[in-house]
């Protein structure tokens, strides 16, 4: 308990030197130079590259059936609808309406 208690005094002690220190000497309050620029000219940078940036966002937009990784496009009636791996079926897309996924012959009938 008394070790604690002296190391706890000794880290105070010296974080109030410390403190001392830097507020007598000023390592704070350095003064650094300050960058004075066309703010006008900067604006109007910034503001072309927001729109670039706006514009290849635009671009790469997904459609719905991308973000939602769930929903499987839809095949055609004849088409490939899964693919047979071992013991398993992978499918490839949702059979329209009125047809199923054959596993046989791996086509929407």
């Amino acid at each position: 308990m008394a070790k604690s208690s002296v190391t706890i005094f000794l880290f105070a002690f010296f974080i109030c030197i410390f403190s001392n220190l830097i507020t007598v000497e000023g390592w704070w309050s350095q003064d650094l130079p300050i960058k004075t620029t066309d703010i006008s000219g900067n604006k109007k940078e910034l503001l072309g590259v927001l729109h670039n940036v706006l514009e290849k966002l635009q671009k790469k937009r997904m459609s719905n059936w991308d973000r939602k990784p769930s929903r499987l496009p839809v095949c055609s009636v004849g088409g490939l609808c899964s693919v047979k791996r071992g013991p398993r079926f992978g499918q490839l897309c949702d059979c329209p309406r009125r047809s199923k996924c054959n596993h046989f012959f791996l086509k929407c009938l």
